[in-house]
């Protein structure tokens, strides 16, 4: 392509860009159909005007005089994001829902090259609302999807959590239950904070999650989120909202299979919905109360109420997808009365239904998927791929730390492993050892030590032969019981009792009391139930230790195991030589 051409081209999108812009703002003079304001107004700042439609709010008149102003000045003014500010302040307070949704055109047109934290985001979330009520839901989803792709770009959380709770109302409606839930469950607990300032956002996030709830078959806590929901209307001042969880509440009862309970609370909901005319839910109440006086016996009552969901259905061309078993209902009801006029009828209107619900709900599928899910997912992991890649330097040494713990466990395991195996062998060896016969006890070889002691040889036999009886007598288990209270009851000294213990039993007077009772608990615990069923402190004080600690160490000094483990062992021992008798 040449230059010539490529700038003629150029140079005719810019006035045909020109001219749509120009097209534009004359329609918006037609929508607006003002008046030039008066000049005291058009002195006023931005910031005046709109403190004055706001609070001119409930008296539409005198708030659109200062909408009016503030979008003319900002048409002479050419400041775009003004203009748009003009349009969503008449899309607000204008009353004919036809203008209000070409205000909000206006804004999507004017909007959709701003970045700022309101625009476009704003402008694609008020136009879902208004193609959602309508029931246009394909053209509501693929809005609430721009506006929460343009308000996570520009951090604006509450616009990013509001076309989350309306994605998650239209992923209910699809039967994609569970990430519905998820995703209602994130907006009430953000809306939570924001209840007092906000009541109906929050109120209605309330109601969107216990139906989310009850759809997932949590029925108790979709009776939870109904009672919350019940008394938060009251609290906060929006008493007729309480009845859409009283609806709600009904379905759940009727789920629940609490029939009458759920006649109830559905024909409370049917009577309000018939007053303040939510035609969209008065026909969900008629379903259910339809299906539960059916069950209740009560059948041409619940045939009226099915036809009552018909009716509203002609009314507003608008139907929820669990609704769709309505017209099997009266179409069976009518086939068993061998009624053929009203079985058409309501076959021809069970075809028009599908034809709704393929319309509006089969796009939604789809765009779920691929545009909401799919590239939520893909963030996602993109964002861990992204930490991956900035935690690599910390690969190597986070892996090996990882080594090194191992290599410790592993270790401490092995040890832990081998130190088992020797408590098993050293309580082996223990109750299978034999108690000594103090009776047959060889007298000591008394010539061959007596010359290292230095002790006359009467001495040294009297008190071995004390120390025998000592033995034998389990004057070791009295408490308390030192050296110096031994050599007095011995009738010798100190001196010549250590000296003797020390050559002849091998140890020093402590360890040698320490090991007779010890020596002991075992004879003791292997011969003795009712020994074995003592706590290790009662052992203690029975075999003269004053602590169980001190008690603890010499058995461990002694025989390489504590006492608790010999006692766990024995047990064991002894259950399986019995279970083998």
């Amino acid at each position: 392509m040449s230059y010539t051409i490529l700038f003629s081209c150029s140079r005719n999108h810019y006035y045909k860009h020109l001219f749509l812009l120009f097209l534009l703002l004359c329609n918006s003079l037609k929508i607006v159909a003002f008046q030039t304001p008066t000049d005291s107004l058009l002195t006023k700042e931005y910031t005046y005007l709109k403190k004055m439609v706001y609070q001119n709010a409930k008296d539409s008149s005198k708030a659109f005089k200062y909408a009016q102003t503030y979008l003319y000045k900002a048409k002479k003014a050419i400041d775009t994001l003004e203009i748009v500010n003009g349009f969503y302040y008449h899309s607000g307070i204008i009353q004919d829902k036809e203008l209000t949704e070409k205000y909000v055109d206006s804004m999507i047109l004017f909007s959709k090259n701003l970045k700022t934290k309101f625009y476009p985001a704003l402008a694609y979330y008020n136009k879902g609302k208004i193609e959602h009520n309508k029931g246009r839901f394909k053209n509501a989803l693929g809005l609430y999807l721009k506006t929460n792709e343009s308000a996570k770009e520009v951090e604006n959380i509450h616009l990013f959590y509001a076309s989350k709770k309306n994605i998650g109302i239209l992923k209910s409606r699809i039967g994609e239950h569970k990430t519905a839930l998820t995703e209602l469950r994130e907006c009430q607990h953000y809306y939570s904070k924001f209840k007092k300032s906000k009541p109906m956002t929050y109120l209605s996030t309330l109601f969107a999650l216990s139906d989310a709830y009850n759809l997932n078959k949590k029925l108790d806590s979709a009776t939870i989120i109904n009672t919350i929901g019940y008394n938060e209307s009251v609290m906060l001042g929006k008493e007729d909202f309480k009845y859409y969880f009283t609806l709600n509440e009904g379905i759940n009862l009727f789920d629940k299979k609490k029939y009458t309970n759920a006649r109830d609370s559905l024909s409370i909901a049917i009577e309000e919905f018939k007053i303040n005319e939510d035609r969209a839910n008065l026909s969900m109440a008629y379903f259910y109360f339809g299906k539960t006086l059916t069950v209740l016996g009560e059948e041409k009552e619940a045939i009226t109420a099915h036809i009552k969901v018909d009716d509203i259905f002609q009314e507003i061309s608008r139907i929820m997808p669990n609704n769709r078993e309505n017209y099997e209902i009266l179409i069976n009801y009518y086939k068993k009365l061998d009624d053929k006029d009203n079985q058409l009828k309501y076959i021809k209107q069970l075809i028009t239904v599908d034809s709704v619900l393929h319309t509006n709900y089969k796009h939604l599928i789809k765009t779920v998927v691929q545009d909401y899910d799919t590239p939520r997912l893909l963030s996602e992991k993109q964002e861990i791929i992204d930490n991956l890649e900035t935690g690599k330097q910390h690969s190597n040494t986070i892996i090996s730390i990882l080594i090194i713990l191992s290599f410790i466990l592993l270790s401490l395991w092995l040890i832990n492993r081998q130190r088992q195996k020797q408590y098993k062998r050293r309580f082996e060896e223990l109750y299978h050892k034999q108690p000594i016969n103090k009776e047959n006890k060889k007298q000591p070889e008394l010539l061959k030590k007596k010359a290292k002691l230095a002790i006359p040889e009467e001495i040294i036999k009297d008190i071995l032969a004390k120390l025998t009886d000592f033995e034998n007598n389990l004057g070791f288990i009295e408490p308390y019981l030192s050296i110096n209270t031994l050599a007095k009851r011995f009738g010798t000294n100190t001196k010549y009792l250590s000296k003797i213990i020390n050559t002849y039993k091998k140890k020093p007077f402590n360890q040698y009391i320490n090991d007779l009772r010890i020596e002991q608990s075992i004879t003791k615990l292997k011969t003795d139930s009712k020994f074995r069923n003592y706590t290790i402190k009662a052992i203690a004080q029975e075999i003269g230790f004053n602590t169980t600690d001190a008690f603890s160490k010499a058995f461990y000094k002694l025989n390489g195991i504590h006492p608790s483990y010999f006692i766990k062992e024995l047990e064991k021992q002894l259950q399986t030589t019995q279970n083998q008798r």
